[in-house]
């Protein structure tokens, strides 16, 4: 079995990311096998948080996602928006075995404050220390061993954050929904916006949720993203962003 790791901001990410590798065939642990301690690889065991993180009895428990095939195993670690690189940072210092016997690690970043080559900058400055070849380009993957790369959502030029690859998304999947939310939305006014301290890709991330309301009602973004049709078939053929995603992946796990 091969092993690879992919460091990702938040929740949403991971279960987009997640949801990507199903597409292309993987299984889910905590849906496959129950998610069971004792049916995990124990090449990821290290990597199960211990409670109270930090003694905080609130901080949320940053267990990462694992899904599999028949060749390789993939850990989604989500590291809490802009803290992914010290958190992963002290992952790897902590556990030489996942900077040596790794087959892939790779990035997947929001580019919603600066632009693609900053974003990639803020990683390679710290990961190169573990993997010497890790591109300084957005979207590239290196493919000796292991594989690494940094993906820069929403499609590796345009300032964004996975929302807005998620709203074209879903102007395929949910036209109808998508209009009503967008017409809703339009009917605040700037000064309601500025009022409410709406950033920039607040617009997109409110559109996401309202449409979320509507799939799933009193869920989260998180759950829409993993159970409904953000990401299928359908999406990745005619999405040019997702489909990049997609190939990225593909390159970067060797699964082509």
């Amino acid at each position: 079995m091969k092993y690879a790791i992919i460091g990702v901001e938040g929740q949403h990410d991971q279960a987009f990311t997640g949801k990507v590798l199903k597409l292309l065939g993987f299984k889910d642990f905590r849906e496959e096998l129950k998610g069971l301690k004792s049916d995990l690889d124990p090449f990821w065991r290290k990597l199960i948080p211990v409670y109270p993180k930090k003694g905080n009895l609130y901080k949320r428990l940053d267990m990462p996602s694992i899904l599999f095939n028949d060749t390789i195993s993939v850990a989604i670690y989500a590291g809490e928006g802009s803290n992914l690189v010290t958190n992963l940072d002290d992952i790897l210092a902590a556990n030489p075995e996942y900077q040596t016997n790794l087959s892939a690690f790779g990035i997947v970043a929001d580019c919603d404050k600066s632009n693609p080559s900053q974003i990639v900058g803020k990683f390679t400055n710290c990961f190169r220390n573990y993997f010497p070849d890790l591109p300084n380009q957005a979207g590239v993957v290196n493919t000796n061993s292991p594989r690494t790369g940094i993906y820069v959502l929403p499609d590796n030029v345009s300032q964004g954050v996975l929302d807005s690859l998620l709203c074209s998304c879903g102007e395929i999947a949910y036209p109808a929904y998508m209009e009503k939310a967008s017409s809703y939305l339009d009917g605040f006014s700037e000064s309601e916006r500025k009022s409410l301290k709406w950033k920039n890709f607040d617009r997109e991330k409110a559109l996401v949720a309202t449409v979320v309301s509507v799939l799933k009602p009193g869920k989260t973004n998180t759950t829409s993203i993993a159970d409904n049709n953000w990401v299928s078939q359908q999406t990745q053929q005619q999405v040019p962003a997702l489909a990049n995603f997609i190939e990225f992946l593909n390159q970067l796990l060797a699964l082509i």
